[in-house]
């Protein structure tokens, strides 16, 4: 098979230009991933038929050889496409994918070092193209001619080799590796996630974790979207997802801005995170709101690693999306302290309490020597408010400052003796006032701080709060008890003797601790 001459016009010296690009090495290294990807996905209902169910990708960085290897199992070029990829003037036949500017090899390798070849076999083929492009030869000597070498194959021989040489942008510091390593498995995260793409740099498989998200008001915080938007007269599409992380992480929060399911911006750390959006970047919202967003509308950069749109695009884009998140952007920027504390008193922890007490109380007599008439007289008496005990409640309304945030209320129906039972209404509250208990005798109203620091410590333990709010019934049912003890006696109402007390709620936490 002869070898071909192939002309590579401009000037091969035009290269040489191309190691001052403004890549970053994970995007360039992502050009030679598109390649390989857009390859396999392209024919892939060819790759399937032969058994070859998904790709692999290696890249190999050595530093002591001073090469970076890239080598992929995808279908593999054409003679046709082999000029394309080398050729400086030659468009793609694909303007719409991962490797719409058909620059992408010659440039992520011209930048990366001075010297570097290809060698490809397309499936069902029977010849392998190689070339290799020597940047300070051809500059050196005028020439702007390099050889396609071609070599019998076996026709079920298919992939891509790269291999770049006298590298430029050295890739020694592990926190460069690692942050490839981070980026790479970021950027195609969706084809990992797939399963039809394996993805490896210097030996280690790539994987990308999904990030777990919050369960808040009994709802788990991530949604679909989808929307779009007119801006000069083009219409533009989003869709994709938000969410709130569980666990807040400034390098892990922000915005993955997707074009035909490869990232363009994104990745540990170098999410997308504008100002009007997310706020100072120690925000709330800056911790903890992500997301995935689709933009196959949007114009990227030659290097692929952002967007075109400084005409105004990215303010209208961010102006339609504030609006459609804005519930989201509203729970993100909540404390973690906040959410807590609504958490403390929400529906289905006061559910659960409710439950537990509700156990606690059940077929219980709480006092049985009282007699009919005698409790019949004193449930008359506690329903009635006397002048004092009025005054006292009118003082405390008016100037008791109100709860940041109470629980729904809970009915608790308890049997004080015999004949009687008297149904209690209790509520969680979170205030600052210095009241652990409060009691509205008139409405059989308990109300228990949790923000007070005798309880504050405990308030994350549902457990315990159940026992407590048994407790605290307990002690008003013998506060009631007590005070009905001290009428048939001949006291006061408002007046108990401390013995009868302790009596009576002795009495009712020995038949609750029997149960």
């Amino acid at each position: 098979m002869a070898n071909e001459e192939i002309n590579i016009q401009p000037k091969a010296g035009i290269l040489s230009v191309f190691s001052r690009l403004n890549y970053k090495p994970w995007y360039a290294i992502g050009e030679f991933v598109d390649n390989s990807t857009a390859s396999y996905f392209g024919h892939e209902k060819s790759m399937r038929f032969y058994k070859f169910n998904k790709l692999t990708v290696n890249v190999e960085y050595d530093a002591y050889k001073n090469t970076l290897t890239i080598v992929d199992d995808a279908f593999g070029m054409s003679l046709p496409d082999f000029k394309r990829a080398v050729l400086m003037d030659q468009e793609p036949d694909h303007l719409n994918g991962r490797n719409e500017f058909g620059m992408g090899l010659k440039t992520a390798a011209s930048w990366f070092g001075k010297v570097w070849s290809v060698r490809s076999t397309q499936l069902g083929n029977t010849e392998e193209y190689y070339a290799e492009v020597n940047i300070p030869k051809l500059k050196a000597e005028g020439l702007n001619t390099i050889t396609i070498s071609k070599n019998p194959t076996d026709t079920m021989s298919h992939g891509t080799t790269i291999v770049i040489s006298e590298i430029t942008k050295k890739i020694n510091a592990p926190k460069t590796k690692q942050k490839i390593r981070d980026l790479l498995s970021s950027m195609y995260r969706r084809d990992i996630a797939s399963g039809k793409l394996d993805l490896y740099f210097n030996g280690e498989k790539l994987y990308y974790e999904p990030l777990k998200v919050l369960k808040f008001r009994n709802t788990e915080w991530q949604r679909q979207i989808d929307f779009s938007f007119v801006f000069d007269d083009k219409t533009y599409h989003v869709s994709g997802m938000v969410g709130i992380m569980e666990k807040g992480s400034y390098p892990k929060a922000g915005l993955a801005l997707f074009r035909y399911d490869r990232v363009v911006i994104g990745g540990y750390d170098e999410n997308y995170k504008p100002y009007e959006i997310y706020g100072q970047p120690q925000s709330q919202i800056s911790l903890k709101l992500f997301g995935e967003l689709n933009m196959e509308d949007f114009p990227v950069n030659q290097a692929k690693d952002g967007f075109v749109w400084d005409d105004g695009l990215e303010d209208e884009f961010l102006a339609q999306l504030k609006v459609v998140i804005k519930d989201y952007i509203d729970i993100a920027s909540l404390s973690k302290e906040a959410r807590l504390q609504e958490e403390e008193i929400g529906q289905e922890r006061s559910s659960e309490t409710e439950d537990v007490v509700q156990k606690m109380f059940e077929n219980i007599v709480l006092d049985e020597d009282s007699h009919a008439d005698e409790s019949q007289n004193e449930e008359q008496q506690t329903q009635e408010e006397t002048p004092v005990e009025q005054f006292i409640r009118e003082q405390k309304e008016s100037n008791a400052e109100a709860p940041d945030l109470e629980s729904k209320e809970r009915e608790y129906t308890i049997q004080l003796d015999p004949i009687t039972s008297k149904t209690f209404k209790v509520i969680w509250q979170i205030s600052g006032n210095d009241k652990w208990i409060d009691y509205d005798a008139a409405q059989a109203k308990i109300t228990i701080n949790i923000n007070h620091p005798f309880f504050k410590p405990y308030s994350s333990d549902n457990e315990f709060k159940g026992v407590l709010e048994s407790f605290v019934v307990a002690f008003i049912c013998a506060e009631e008890l007590a005070k009905k003890a001290s009428i048939q006696s001949g006291g006061l109402e408002n007046y108990v003797l401390p013995s009868v007390f302790r009596s009576k709620m002795n009495s009712i936490l020995k038949k609750l601790s029997d149960r």
